[in-house]
């Protein structure tokens, strides 16, 4: 048998097959991790609670709107100050979002004057992020959540706990009297990932196929080229 490399091709060939076989394990690694662990519900279950929150609907203020996504479409969270009913703890609480890249503005009092849910109630930290869009807080609107600062915004004092739906109502923002019910990726401080294991297992596949199919065109470049003899 004669080999002769062509050097540049196998250069990048070589540089190619690396990336594409870590980025199987990768994969792979997520998968495993994935199998290991309990599933999302297990951990869902272990912190959601039954809330009844009334809504401030005495505040003059407009609702802050928090941009997100959710099935891969632009939404605008709304969130406002309100009370748990069954202990009077003063609440952020995210009552529904809207549809689409741009928000729609609304008075805190012409909200529902009671909100319930199955949600999550538990104290958030700001978590910027550089590529993030700059906040706007003249017009109410976050570009990540920040209960702090818009609490303050609110005008309001010691920034309490954030309630968050652990399934939320998406409306239309053309049309508010059309709306759907959708998990809320946001529910928790660090989003539940949805893949399931065998997605990762999947993606692992595809990586290390790629790299094999990489391999057959090398040798089968090279050999049409005569610098690989058997």
């Amino acid at each position: 048998m004669t080999f002769r490399p062509m050097p540049v091709l196998t250069g990048l060939s070589l540089i190619s097959l690396v990336i594409l076989y870590m980025l199987g394990s990768w994969q792979y690694q997520r998968y495993s991790d994935k199998v290991d662990r309990p599933p999302p519900e297990a951990d869902v279950a272990a912190v959601v609670m039954s809330l009844e929150i009334d809504i401030d609907l005495s505040h003059p203020g407009n609702i802050q709107q928090v941009y997100g996504f959710a099935d891969s479409e632009p939404i605008w969270r709304r969130y406002a100050p309100g009370r748990v009913v069954a202990t009077d703890e003063p609440v952020l609480v995210m009552v529904e979002a809207t549809g689409g890249a741009m928000p729609v503005d609304a008075l805190i009092a012409k909200l529902p004057p009671t909100i319930a849910f199955d949600g999550i109630l538990a104290v958030r930290e700001r978590n910027k992020s550089s590529f993030n869009a700059q906040d706007n807080p003249e017009q109410d609107q976050w570009y990540t959540l920040a209960p702090e600062k818009m609490w303050n915004r609110l005008a309001l004092e010691n920034v309490p706990r954030v309630a968050e739906p652990i399934i939320m109502t998406v409306r239309n923002a053309a049309d508010l009297s059309q709306s759907r019910l959708t998990p809320n990726p946001y529910a928790f401080s660090e989003p539940i990932d949805p893949l399931p294991p065998e997605r990762h297992f999947g993606y692992a596949l595809t990586w290390w196929g790629m790299a094999l199919g990489l391999i057959g065109v090398y040798v089968a470049l090279h050999r049409a080229r005569g610098r690989l003899k058997f």
